[in-house]
């Protein structure tokens, strides 16, 4: 689990640096927001199930307790960056931050190719 928000963290640095790159400092900054507003979540949920691995006979309620909170945690964070920040905020970076932060695991780790084969 740990892998996963490291490869997440690493997706958004670069994401971060392009956005910098193409729109400036405000690109960089939209994207480090919109990449973060999924990340934070994530690792909230990576915690959650740390912290109760030793319960084997709680997995599946945890498992979905913690999607259900990395959703919820992840619309209240995008809430907060659009109410705090709707002014300057490029929406193609910060799009491009949480798209790539929150696909990551469906492109580059489950290897869908694989499946039905």
């Amino acid at each position: 689990m740990n892998q996963i928000v490291y490869a997440q963290l690493s997706a958004l640095a670069a994401v971060a640096v392009l956005c910098a790159l193409i729109g400036g400092s405000g690109g960089f900054w939209s994207a480090l927001a919109g990449g973060l507003s999924y990340l934070l979540p994530s690792a909230v949920a990576v915690l959650l199930l740390k912290i109760f691995r030793l319960y084997p006979q709680w997995a599946g309620k945890i498992f979905l307790l913690g999607e259900g909170l990395k959703v919820m945690l992840a619309l209240v964070l995008m809430l907060i960056v659009f109410t705090i920040w709707h002014e300057t905020l490029q929406f193609l970076p910060f799009i491009a931050g949480l798209f790539v932060v929150s696909h990551l695991v469906f492109l580059a780790l489950l290897r869908v190719g694989n499946y039905g084969r």
